[in-house]
């Protein structure tokens, strides 16, 4: 009874306890539906202050079991308004409504803002939420894999690399593709000086419906950048203060590998050897030219009698440089371009105000130390923002930047420098000699400063190519808005940019400059100095009146008409002094203050021509219910650039959008649909980039001071400066009519967005450089046409988000990938036109131009030869043994007359014949590749996840990549390539003994004297020599031909793979506790992140980095070609962000 007594007792309580349990939680359950009645998917039911939750269904259903202390639920979604609701009942049903900082999104347009959902043409946008967690040095950077149609290419790895920026591949062909920079509605001339913490977005306006209000400046796209204030509607006070940046250090991201002594050695055994068709140690050229530089027995009894000069045997030397003790490796790329690179960046801003007033204040420094020698950037950005509002309706705003930038040394790569690419650090550094060798002289380097390969080496010419460039700009500009009547806003902006480049310029003995001044009376291998003074200056003024108004609720009229006024000046003044003889502390800038002691000395003064611009400007916009949209955009530019009759040129364009998924037939859609509208427009943009004084004589001053002959002055008169072009007064605008169809869409309440394009340009009247003969270099004429066809894809996706005090997160993705293509339609009277990138002189290159360009097929198409590997003993039919002459097999073809002046031999590089002549002749080139990636574009992955009390842990990706092009890859056919004029360079281990073709041992014998068997060897006996040696060549597993050639020839072997899929950026940050920073009452957030660069690259490519471009700069249409860039790195940031 007692245990009965026990069950049951357990059995109340354990009922009690349930029943407590029970009453402890309850079920609460509800609709969740948006403003039109439609139920949403997925928004997000919180017990305030807890972390349980839940999301709605399919049908916007949910319930949740609370505690039964709880009191509040909070109900959010992506785009809606978050609200708390107080638990007022087991059933709850929601409305959210959209959140109208999202519906008031805007981007910038020209001229003025439009929101986001109601923009009509193409444009693409880039907010500060993008980049403001992200480590960047500059705008353009920031750009990177972001937006589809916008490529940014950093052109080579020099803290100072040209960043081309382009928008759907521009427009021109051999003028200016750079787009129109727009900061805070002034056009600059760059915005690689803008400091990434102070932009608040980038807007970039791809078709002409959105360009052509910006008339020709805007024929090639146009990116508007606006920096950050502080705006706001308090009446109370607000201050705030930010700090960002970040240290980092970076490494060469990858080096070439090249020859070591041993096979440097054999490669100019086989070189000297070959050319004087000898082995005999006793012969004069073979001493001459081998055991000269590298047997030391020889150095030191080669003054004794003939019968007393002795040698080393080349396997006994060849032994020698493999030992690493008599010939130590010099690793040239290590010593040049092997130090750890450091970079600094720090940002502070401070801001504050209220609504009737607010200011911004930034500071911005950057210090890189490259990975290359004696070269540093440094950059120091100061910038002020201030807006006030005296009275009603009434604002006035000032912004004023000035900018600091200072590359030291080398930082510059010389490539960019007219004349001096023989000097490219890369260059030298690769093929200078892997050891060091004798002087030819006294065997122990003597008096003579030896150059090995016609360089010199690669410390040397740093020290030699001193450049300390300063480049200071001052940006001011003003605005003045009133509203009045309503519906009218005047506004007045006025703005004022001048800029002053200093360079000074150090060529010391090894330069070519020095080595070939060209200058009466001054010897080669004296030293000279440049001085330049650069002043250039932009005055713009635009007026513009606006009217907007809404009738009956439905209709909304916008009309602006507006004038602008451009003003530009420059002026230069150049100083050479050539004869320096004395010592120098060069690199602390010593001799400049030394410019009397030159010899002969030139003065230099320059007056740009005029470069004024009148402009109108009218935009009318018409939207019915936010559902039809009209929009008509006229421009009348008047530019000085042209003659009267030409200065004109007018740019009209219109749009049209639908809004589709606001018609009563989409309803049923609704609920997953939230966005479909589509865009059609047809513009006109013009182009006046052309250099300035084609039409006008240029004042240029020159003086020029003898040291033993007094001084004389004369004031000449010419035509566009140093160039002499050749004046055309029928010059006229080159003109682009672009056509844009685009979709933008978005799901599930814009969880899902995107956009796609297809556009169509058509250049006519371009404008072309044309070669001139006799007195003129070239003249300016309207020639043919161009047409420009691509799509564009993006994407963006949410794919978890959720906001509360205990546990929030968020992953969003994002791709973009566009597809252009250019093509040339109409050339005028010719059908084709070659192009070249002059990084070779004539004597060492058999070919004048690598590009082509025709009518029908598009631009940067590369023309040469294309390779059948190379000539085996099989392809010969004879060989002689005294000459070590090689008699060729019937049907092969040979090296035909003006082409290659070496003969064809076994090893020797091998080419298609492509016409069937049997000789191998300029007819014989085709086209090898495109150097213009089929597609490009980038994706981005974001994600965090925190709380409150432990902080927020953030993660960004960011991916780029470009496919279906070739890389034109002239520093390999260099590197692979032995001639007269390159003789004691070295190669890249692609021709190391055991890749290539020789006949040759690895010990030096020849082959043929081995097994030759007879004076001459024919038929059966031949074949039988020749079997031995091709098939020595095949167990080493021989795959490149001998790089022994009379010229270098551009082939097929030199148009690589291209494409490449690159982790440009990856960064993970931790931010504090909220709670922690409230405790604080100072502190808003403190972040701490880490950032890896160019973290891997994922390419099919043999040179350092496939994204390169180093010659476009200089002609347009050679773009995609590799020489000697200065090698990117790899690098690692830890950074801070504070804000107060």
């Amino acid at each position: 009874m007692k245990l009965n007594s026990s069950v049951f007792r357990t059995m109340i309580l354990s009922a009690l306890l349930f029943v407590g349990i029970a009453a402890e939680a309850r079920v609460i359950s509800g609709v969740v539906k948006d403003a039109t009645g439609e139920t949403i998917i997925s928004a997000s039911v919180v017990v305030k202050g807890t972390s349980i939750g839940t999301v709605t269904d399919f049908d916007g259903n949910y319930s949740l079991d609370v505690p039964d202390d709880a009191k509040v639920l909070v109900f959010s979604y992506v785009g809606m308004q978050t609200q708390e609701l107080n638990i007022t009942g087991n059933v709850m049903n929601v409305v959210l409504s959209e959140n109208s900082e999202v519906l008031e999104e805007v981007v910038v347009t020209g001229y003025g803002t439009t929101k986001k959902r109601d923009v009509v043409t193409s444009v693409a946008s880039v907010g500060a939420d993008q980049i403001k967690d992200i480590p960047v040095t500059s705008a353009a950077e920031a750009l990177q894999g972001k937006l589809s149609g916008v490529s940014v290419t950093t052109t080579e790895g020099a803290p100072d690399a040209d960043v081309k920026i382009r928008v759907r591949g521009g427009t021109s062909l051999t003028q200016s593709n750079d787009p129109l920079y727009i900061v805070d509605g002034m056009p600059v001339s760059s915005i690689s000086d803008i400091a990434p913490s102070d932009i608040a977005s980038m807007d970039v306006l791809k078709d002409a419906a959105a360009t052509a209000i910006y008339g020709a400046q805007g024929a090639n796209g146009v990116i508007i950048i606006t920096t950050k204030d502080s705006d706001t509607e308090e009446d109370k006070m607000t201050f705030h203060v930010d700090y960002s940046g970040f240290v980092g250090w970076k490494k060469i991201a990858k080096k070439y590998s090249v020859l070591d002594p041993r096979d440097f050695a054999l490669m100019q055994y086989e070189w000297a050897s070959m050319k004087y068709n000898t082995t005999d140690p006793g012969n004069s050229d073979l001493r001459g030219q081998f055991y000269a530089y590298f047997d030391k027995l020889y150095n030191t009894t080669k003054y004794k009698d003939p019968a007393e000069i002795e040698t080393t045997p080349i396997a006994t030397l060849l032994a020698e440089y493999e030992d690493p003790a008599q010939h130590e490796f010099i690793d040239w790329q290590d010593r040049t371009f092997g130090r750890t690179g450091f970079n600094s960046n720090h940002s502070v801003s401070v801001s504050g105000g209220n609504k009737n007033a607010n200011f911004t204040l930034s500071y911005n420094r950057i210090d890189d130390k490259a990975i290359m020698e004696q070269s540093n950037y440094t950059r120091n950005n100061i910038s002020g923002k201030a807006k006030f509002k005296p009275f009603k309706n009434f604002t006035i705003g000032f912004t004023t930047r000035y900018t600091s930038t200072e590359v030291l040394g080398s930082g510059s790569n010389a490539i960019k420098d007219n004349g001096t690419s023989t000097e490219s650090r890369l260059r030298n550094c690769v093929v200078y000699t892997p050891t060091a060798l004798l002087s030819k002289d006294d065997g122990t380097g003597g008096d003579e400063d030896e150059t090995f390969g016609s360089l010199y080496d690669p410390i040397t010419t740093i020290r030699d190519n001193y450049k300390l460039k300063k480049d200071k700009k001052w940006n001011i500009q003003g605005y003045m808005s009133y509203k009045f009547a309503k519906h009218f806003t005047a506004r007045v902006d006025m703005g004022y940019e001048t800029r002053h480049i200093t360079t000074d310029r150090y060529y010391g003995p090894t330069t070519y400059f020095s080595r070939n001044t060209g200058r009466p009376g001054i010897e080669g291998g004296t030293a000279q100095i440049q001085v330049i003074d650069e002043y250039k200056s932009t005055l713009t003024n635009h007026n513009t009146l606006e009217w907007k108004q809404t009738f009956q609720n439905n209709h909304n009229v916008s009309v602006l008409v507006g004038e602008e006024t451009v003003i530009r000046k420059g002026s230069s003044q150049t100083e050479n002094g050539f004869g320096y003889k004395g010592s120098y502390d060069v690199l602390n800038g010593e001799i400049f203050n030394y410019m009397g002691q030159a010899a002969y000395s030139e003065f230099v003064n320059y007056i740009n021509p005029r470069d004024n611009q009148l402009s109108f400007l009218a935009r009318a916009n018409y939207d019915y219910k936010g559902r039809y949209y009209i929009t008509g955009t006229f421009r009348a530019d008047c530019s000085t650039r042209f003659v009267k009759g030409h200065q004109w040129g007018y740019f009209p364009s219109g749009a049209v959008a639908w809004r589709m998924s606001d018609e009563e037939f989409m309803e049923g859609a609704s609920g997953w649909l939230s966005n479909l509208k589509l865009r059609l427009s047809l513009g006109m943009a013009g182009n006046n980039n052309v250099d300035l004084g084609y039409l006008h004589p240029d004042f240029l001053s020159q003086q020029m001071t003898y040291f033993d002959m007094g001084q004389g002055t004369s004031n000449i008169l010419v035509v566009g400066g140093s160039d002499k072009i050749a004046a055309n007064p029928n010059l006229k605008w080159e003109t682009t009519v672009t056509r844009d169809f685009g979709i933008d869409y978005g799901f599930f309440n814009e969880r899902l967005t995107g956009t796609i394009d297809l556009y169509w340009n058509t250049t006519k009247d371009l404008i072309i450089r044309q070669n001139m003969p006799a007195r003129y270099n070239f003249q300016y004429q309207n020639i043919g046409s161009t047409r420009n066809m691509g799509m564009e894809f993006s994407i963006k996706g949410i794919i978890l988000d959720k906001k509360s005090k205990s546990l929030s997160y968020h992953l969003s993705v994002d791709a973009n990938i566009s597809f252009n293509k250019t093509r040339v339609q109409d050339l005028g009277n010719m059908t084709s036109m070659l192009a070249q990138t002059s990084c070779f002189g004539s004597s060492e290159y058999l070919t004048t131009a690598e590009f082509l360009l025709e009518v029908g097929q598009p631009v940067g198409n590369v023309i040469g030869y294309e390779t059948d590997g190379y000539y085996t003993a099989a392809d010969f039919q004879s060989y002689l043994a005294s000459t070590h002459a090689w008699g060729l097999a019937d049907g092969v073809p040979s090296y035909g007359d003006g082409f290659l002046t070496n003969k064809p031999v076994p090893g020797a590089i091998k080419f298609k014949d492509q016409n069937g002549d049997g000789v191998i002749t300029e007819e014989d080139k085709v086209v090898l590749g495109n150097t213009v990636p089929t597609h490009s574009g980038g994706f981005n992955i974001n994600f965090n996840i925190g709380g409150d009390k432990w902080g927020k842990v953030d993660l960004a990706a960011n991916f780029t990549f470009a496919f279906g092009n070739k890389i034109l890859n002239l520093s390999k056919m260099e590197y692979t390539t032995v001639t007269e004029k390159t003789k004691m360079r070295n190669l890249i281990s692609n021709m190391a003994f055991n890749n290539r073709y020789s006949l040759y041992t690895s010990e030096g014998a020849y082959m043929p004297d081995a097994y030759a068997t007879g004076a001459l060897m024919v038929g059966d006996a031949y074949t039988a020599f020749a079997n031995q040696i091709d098939q020595a060549n095949i167990d080493k597993g021989a795959y490149m031909h001998s790089p022994i050639m009379s010229h270098y020839v551009v082939t097929d072997q030199h148009m690589e793979d291209g494409s490449f899929l690159r982790l440009n950026q990856l960064t993970i940050g931790y931010s504090f506790p909220r709670v922690w920073m409230e405790k604080t009452k100072v502190i808003n957030n403190i972040r701490l992140y880490v950032q890896g660069s160019n973290l891997f690259c994922a390419t099919k490519y043999s040179g350092l980095d496939p994204e390169v471009d180093t010659r476009s700069s200089k002609n347009p249409l050679t773009p995609g070609v590799d020489f000697s860039a200065y090698p990117k790195s790899r690098g690692i940031n830890v950074g801070l962000n504070i804000q107060f």
